[in-house]
């Protein structure tokens, strides 16, 4: 009965891709059914006791990935709910690892491979400087505008306009930035127009453009590990709390509506971790 119930569930599913990931989760399953409780599974007698404890044994057992299991609870709550059950089982949260922030060394180098005397490479070192040294993310720095920047000869900021749910927030810029985007200002072609960081087309550059820009520069200066835009961010956060700037404020120069979210960046990074053992 259970192959025939599964077999009506696979053909109403669109894609063939879909049918053969949700045959072998369904296959698993009754696997796991018939070897716990000694007789077939029925899809239209599925209980949500039943599938929590496939859940814990796909998690705590088979010791599965929370993706993988998540994609078997669904394939097993698509076909009771084809055959009129509706199983209430949450799948797992997944558990991302943490950011590792770069240190001193490493943003360095990654500034340094991008330098240079073209008003192409100035815009580069203050691309990076806005993320790593202002926290942007990499979507306010393209949107970013002429008219968004202001600089004086003591202290600047930018205003960022295009920020997660639509929230202006105005955010300061320390000195080295400051160097960055006046020098990138001083090389800029008159005719960029009034986006800030323009391609040498004259378009306003994308996000993956920024992202290539820190790929790049990561394998020029010889980093042995990914980086990416959100890593110069969380290295500026990281950063911050070393020296002391406090939750709260951490959170408006991120532009959080949550001290939940800027609590993630409160994790010691493994070389910190490493030092701290190796004094006990």
């Amino acid at each position: 009965m259970f192959g025939q119930q599964v077999y009506a569930f696979l053909q109403s599913l669109n894609t063939e891709r879909t049918r053969q990931t949700y045959t072998h989760a369904l296959a698993d399953f009754h696997a796991w059914y018939v070897q716990t409780y000694g007789e077939e599974p029925d899809a239209t007698l599925l209980t949500d006791e039943e599938a929590r404890e496939w859940r814990h044994f796909l998690a705590n057992v088979r010791r599965l990935s929370a993706a993988t299991v998540n994609q078997r609870l669904a394939a097993l709550k698509g076909l009771a709910r084809f055959h009129g059950r509706d199983l209430r089982v949450k799948g797992l949260k997944k558990v991302l690892p943490p950011v590792e922030p770069l240190n001193g060394r490493e943003l360095g180098r990654l500034l340094a491979a991008v330098e240079g005397d073209t008003w192409q490479a100035k815009r580069d070192v203050a691309i990076l400087n806005l993320m790593a040294r202002a926290g942007l993310r990499v979507g306010e720095v393209v949107a970013l505008r002429l008219e968004d920047v202001e600089l004086s000869q003591r202290k600047g900021h930018v205003v960022v306009r295009a920020s997660k749910g639509l929230k202006e927030r105005t955010v300061p810029l320390p000195k080295v930035a400051r160097e960055a985007l006046r020098a990138y200002l001083d090389a800029r072609p008159d005719w960029a127009g009034e986006w800030l960081f323009v391609s040498k087309t004259g378009r306003a550059l994308s996000p993956r453009d920024v992202q290539r820009l820190v790929e790049k520069a990561a394998r020029t200066a010889g980093l042995s590990r990914r980086v990416t835009p959100h890593t110069l961010r969380h290295t500026y956060a990281t950063r911050a709390l070393r020296q002391g700037v406090d939750l709260a404020t951490l959170a408006r120069l991120l532009g959080h509506e949550s001290l939940t979210t800027t609590a993630r960046y409160l994790h010691p990074d493994e070389a910190r971790v490493a030092k701290m053992v190796e004094g006990l």
